[in-house]
């Protein structure tokens, strides 16, 4: 299994706020693919179970939102399009 890692870091927000657009950010994603996600406002995560090969945990903290995407050779099509998906939404971040 290889594993995708997008980081970004939003100095000054805290671990609440990112999450909190985290959240959003995969919730449309989720919703517009079918995907029911596991939502942990407590422990600040949300994983994302496998579909077509591609299954994802964002977890935030201070200043940092961190997601992994795995994928086995099947997914490896797909992750490039979920990472650039993902990437956009977040680069508009607090802009």
């Amino acid at each position: 299994m290889a594993v995708k890692v997008i980081e970004r870091t939003y100095p000054g927000k805290s671990a609440d706020q990112l999450y909190g657009e985290a959240d959003k950010i995969l919730r449309r994603l989720g919703e517009k693919h079918g995907i029911a996600c596991q939502f942990d406002p407590a422990g600040r995560k949300i994983v994302v179970p496998e579909m077509m090969g591609v299954k994802g945990l964002c977890t935030t903290s201070d200043g940092r939102i961190r997601i992994e995407l795995t994928h086995g050779l099947l997914g490896g099509a797909l992750v490039g399009t979920v990472m650039s998906a993902i990437e956009e939404k977040l680069e508009k971040l607090f802009a």
